[in-house]
């Protein structure tokens, strides 16, 4: 019999697709990840509570719509303590508040879609579809440009920068009301950034939709690089129609967090794994993120 020893130096994953080799408490396939995981998932939830009356005008009409680009299998293990719990694209189906009228889940791995599949078959309003998310989008937004006056919301939490190209999120700004909670992969691009600055053509290119950054990082301290990069994210989402007005920050001028209402997300060593960035193109959605951001996941105040 097959026991679940989910220390870190014994997680092993499966087809490389970040799974348990041993199945969830259904027999399906299940994802492992560190406790760390909850605060991205607090942040969903508060900002998809926070936001219920505003979507509930287009919910109340069938017309709320949430995509979940990089989906799994739908369900996570979190490391050392053996606890299930639901992943974001499966919280934001539970919402009980103006939830959503369709769901849409992208994954490139089989084993997740299927699971996926049977975890939420009772669901009539879904679809999954297998394939990288980077491609099928455009066949989405080609769709739901047909019915313009939508509210979208499109969760993007991919594993690193090589998952996600810049052009998705170009697609996706397509649609007039569309937010985007992103996952910013800091600790993956801190990793493999001297690789990339010395070549072309990277997935810190295709990321970030530019090579700007890499002139713009020659000769900068350690302490200003990661804030460049940054910039040049905050200015490729304000070339898609994503306004920085009003923005605030949970940092001072000097972190490299500034001007982007984000939220780190850390492991438990204190390294930055992710940053929470939430684009919207109405004011009313940075209201509502600058506001839930105050408060962390232990009940702590920040202050701006």
């Amino acid at each position: 019999m097959n026991i679940r020893n989910c220390k870190k130096s014994n997680c092993k994953s499966k087809n490389n697709d970040g799974n348990c080799l041993i199945p969830g408490s259904d027999g399906l396939p299940i994802q492992c990840v560190g406790p760390w995981v909850e605060n991205k998932y607090f942040f969903l939830e508060k900002y998809l509570n926070a936001s219920c009356e505003a979507r509930r005008k287009f919910a109340d009409k069938d017309n709320a719509v949430f995509i979940d680009l990089f989906a799994g299998p739908g369900k996570c293990i979190i490391r050392n303590e053996k606890r299930e719990i639901d992943s974001g694209g499966i919280r934001a189906l539970k919402r009980d508040e103006a939830p959503f009228n369709e769901y849409f889940y992208f994954d490139l791995c089989s084993s997740n879609t299927e699971a996926l599949e049977k975890r939420i078959s009772t669901t009539f309003n879904r679809k999954i579809k297998l394939g990288d998310s980077n491609v099928l989008i455009n066949e989405l937004v080609e769709i739901l440009l047909r019915k313009p006056y939508r509210y979208h919301f499109t969760y993007i939490d991919p594993f690193g920068p090589d998952e996600l190209k810049f052009n998705t999120l170009r697609e996706l700004a397509k649609l007039n009301r569309m937010d985007m909670l992103i996952h910013f992969p800091i600790g993956a691009i801190k990793r493999n950034l001297k690789i990339w600055s010395n070549k072309r053509n990277t997935i810190l290119d295709d990321f970030l939709g530019t090579d700007a950054w890499r002139n713009l990082i020659k000769g900068l301290p350690n302490n200003q690089i990661f804030k460049t990069i940054i910039d040049v994210f905050k200015a490729q989402l304000k070339s898609i129609d994503y306004p920085e007005e009003g923005l605030k920050l949970l940092a001072s001028d000097k972190d490299i967090y500034a001007g982007l209402p984000t939220v780190p997300v850390k492991n438990s060593r204190e390294v930055d794994l992710y940053v929470l960035i939430l684009a919207a193109k109405h004011p009313l959605g940075q209201r509502i993120w600058n506001s839930i951001i105050k408060t962390t996941p232990d009940g702590q105040k920040n202050l701006f």
